[in-house]
């Protein structure tokens, strides 16, 4: 029999890959007479796999009762789908839950296992006999069975624990629970050391309550205030992260248990506050972000760069980096926020996708349902013209490039700390991803908590709290031959708060001026001077290239240094960051760049497989474009190249001179890929 597994990011089945962009479709949504027709237009668009859910709370019509072949309903008729899409040549990814959200009642979840929480020992037991009954209709159709294709299962769906409704049952309110038995483990039933970390005088830990920080900034609740006060919220996320875990850990065993012998993988809040990416991942065989961004990624002048951060960021994580839930239209009441999803829109955002390194996507909804709009092909199996063109293209564009076997080029990290986020202890819009991303120079995001950051600079984009196993490794990246470059913001403190400096960096001696002041900047003679607004940190007995500035009758002052230490070393300068800094510390740095634009809101990156590249690039400004592109990375090569548009069949050739710009025009909101290869004589 075929094993079906994990390797070089990819699904394998024996000794075929399977191409990963997938289209979710809801069997039981849809009236089984149309079936096949839909599956044909999802296989017309070139998608070979698709996808659904199975409602628990559907197939269980009666408690104790469960119809999987249409007795009761044809669209209960799990079975039929089965057989259906086995016969009509598709792969399929099954989503049985428990939970499965999608706008069905109690999240598809019957009534009475939804009054408990998910690690409930009630929840547990029922959720046990749902996975044996559900398990033993999808088992026969795993691809590891003769003439299976079944080649991935979802164990439960976004894993969060809810505090909102179930915050009583963990000792959120009321009387003690899960929580306070959390904090015994997390202190070593010390009580001393949580009342010293928090700043309490608790007797007992079932005293213990959780402080949580506000949600949004609009929102009127408990503003946080010093580091004990944090350090309480962040015990709550460490929590709420640690119920994640157990919870995912539960479902993925409890099918391993039934036999269920393909990969296993959890999706993912594009969040961190419910979940750490990395534990879902540990949890699993791999795991996907599901993605719903508003029309044209327009909510804020940041959309799009938070939009490729995730991706950044999970590629970094996942064994596969792929979009589990990846908007093809939306549900009711979130249109209202989206407003309506255009044929330039999904081009944007998968484009957009690509440029941070994707490696597949499933469509959700490929097809319409109930609570649903705009998804090319509706509910009868007819397409919405306009929207399934391009998604027939973008599935021609992803088959050209075939990511997976793709190397993104960029010798540029930035450190990522989830739990950072999750406690809001740090803003989402860093000045240094936000000045890289104005810059058009792409980049990779590391979790400092990981030993796996192989790039030869890295920018840390953290506050300066950091645990100090993570700053521990943060100095052997150093010393492994690694540049660490820092700003105002730098690693001092543990996740307690208390001073703690294993990097190696230099405490300031003061902080100059009361309020921001204008000055300038030189990294080295013969290099401009950045103009700055910013209070500064001063050092003395530094040791290394010190960096200095003039402030007229404050006089000159060291704002920073440059030291090695082991093979590497960090950069550290007293300032707020800014785009023009950090591009004049890459100069100096002889960081070398890839590709990128001088054109506005054209955002580029650059792959390469063999003598073959990819440029793709994408507009996200909201007119038209001529972009002036340059390919440092091929200068060097003198040969003359070929540039296919992955839309078309025109082929260009064309001979580069050094540092002459490659040109393109962009329609506004929209992207191209390009594949340039070198002219076979």
């Amino acid at each position: 029999m075929p094993k079906v597994e994990i390797k070089d990011k990819q699904i394998w089945v024996g000794r075929e890959s399977i191409p990963f962009v997938s289209g979710e479709v809801h069997y039981w949504r849809l009236n089984p007479n149309y079936w096949k027709e839909v599956l044909a237009r999802v296989r017309e668009m070139g998608i070979t796999v698709v996808s659904t859910y199975v409602p628990w709370h559907y197939h269980e019509h009666k408690r104790g009762h469960f119809d999987f072949t249409g007795t009761t309903h044809d669209t209960r008729d799990l079975k039929r789908f089965l057989d259906l899409t086995r016969k009509e040549g598709f792969w399929l990814v099954i989503r049985p839950g428990p939970y499965i959200y999608s706008e069905w009642p109690n999240e598809g979840v019957p009534s009475y296992a939804y009054k408990y929480h998910r690690l409930h020992p009630t929840f547990l037991k029922y959720a046990s006999e749902y996975i044996k009954r559900v398990s033993a209709v999808f088992k026969p159709y795993l691809a590891t069975r003769k003439g299976g294709h079944i080649i991935m299962v979802q164990a439960d769906n976004e894993i969060d624990p809810w505090p909102d409704v179930f915050g009583q049952q963990y000792g959120l309110d009321g009387k003690p629970g899960m929580f306070q038995d959390y904090l015994k483990q997390l202190y070593g039933k010390n009580i001393k050391k949580l009342n010293e970390n928090w700043g309490t005088e608790y007797r007992r830990f079932e005293e213990a309550g959780a402080f949580i920080a506000t949600m949004f900034a609009d929102e009127k609740g408990l503003l946080l205030k010093g580091d004990k006060e944090l350090k309480r919220n962040i015990d709550y996320f460490k929590f709420k992260y640690h119920y994640s875990k157990e919870t995912a850990k539960w479902s993925v065993k409890a099918y391993r248990d039934r036999g269920i012998d393909v990969p296993i993988y959890l999706n993912l809040y594009p969040f961190f506050y419910a979940h750490d990416w990395s534990d879902m991942q540990e949890a699993s065989d791999l795991v996907g972000v599901d993605l719903y961004p508003t029309s044209e990624l327009a909510e804020d002048k940041f959309e799009q760069r938070k939009f490729i951060d995730k991706i950044r960021y999970l590629g970094r994580v996942s064994r596969i980096p792929f979009i589990a839930e990846f908007a093809a239209g939306v549900w009711h009441n979130r249109h209202y926020e989206t407003g309506v999803l255009t044929p330039n829109h999904y081009r944007l955002i998968s484009i957009s996708a690509l440029l941070g390194g994707v490696m597949g996507w499933n469509w959700y909804m490929l097809v319409n349902r109930d609570n649903w709009y705009m998804s090319p092909i509706n509910e009868w199996g007819r397409v919405r013209p306009e929207l399934y063109k391009v998604f027939k293209e973008l599935v021609s564009i992803y088959r050209q490039m075939n990511p997976p076997v793709l190397k993104k080029l960029t010798e540029i990290g930035v450190t990522f700390n989830p739990l950072q986020h999750a406690a809001r202890t740090l803003h989402h819009n860093s000045p240094i991803l936000v000045g890289l991303y104005d810059s058009d120079i792409d980049y990779e995001l590391y979790d400092p908590r990981a030993d796996n950051c192989p790039k030869k600079f890295l920018f840390y984009s953290g506050n300066q709290w950091l645990e100090e196993s993570s700053q521990i490794k943060l100095r052997r990246y150093v010393e492994g031959g690694g540049t660490l470059i820092a700003f105002r913001d730098y690693p001092r403190k543990d996740d307690n708060f208390r001073n703690c400096q294993k990097v190696g960096f230099h405490d300031p001696k003061s902080i100059l001026f009361e309020f921001k002041k204008e000055f300038s900047v030189q990294m080295a003679p013969g290099l401009p001077k950045v103009k700055l607004v910013s209070s500064v940190y001063t050092f003395t007995n530094v040791r290394g290239k010190k960096i200095t500035a003039d402030f007229g009758s404050f006089g000159r002052h060291t704002i920073g240094y440059i030291k090695k230490l082991g093979k590497g070393r960090i950069v550290h300068l007293g300032v707020d960051p800014t785009r023009e800094l950090i591009m004049e510390i890459l100069k100096y740095l002889k960081v070398p760049l890839v590709a990128y634009s001088t054109t506005r809101d054209i955002k580029t990156a650059l792959f390469q497989e063999g003598s073959r590249y990819f440029l793709v690039a994408v507009n996200n400004g909201t007119e038209d474009k001529s972009a002036s592109i340059y390919l440092p990375a091929l200068d060097a090569n003198k040969a003359k190249m070929s540039v296919r548009d992955l839309d078309s069949t025109t082929t260009e050739a064309y001979s580069r001179e050094r540092r002459s710009p490659f040109t393109a025009d962009f329609p506004r909101k929209n992207g191209r890929v390009f594949e340039i290869s070198r002219i076979k004589k």
